[in-house]
């Protein structure tokens, strides 16, 4: 396991990870995504920009596995005609 220091809106973090190229391209990420938010919003309080972050990434999450299931329902579907044919 490597060490690894990352940086987000300033603040230095250190962690352990077994892919450090990943954790630096995930939260290189993390930080597009919140100068984003902070340019839109224009806030100075990181806290509320954590969290605007966070309520954007789990609305993405919901959204995503909705489309999972609706894709399976389909899958199903198509499954059940196959056995029929």
């Amino acid at each position: 396991m490597n060490s690894i220091e990352i940086k987000i809106l300033g603040r230095t973090y250190y962690f352990r990870s077994d892919e450090p190229e990943k954790l630096k391209e995930t939260a290189a990420y993390v930080e597009s995504q919140l100068e984003k938010l902070n340019e839109r919003f224009n806030t100075v309080d990181q806290n509320k920009l954590l969290v605007l972050y966070a309520l954007s990434m789990t609305d993405k999450y919901l959204s995503e596995i909705d489309d999972h299931k609706s894709l399976s329902d389909k899958f199903e579907q198509i499954n059940d005609l196959l056995d029929n044919v």
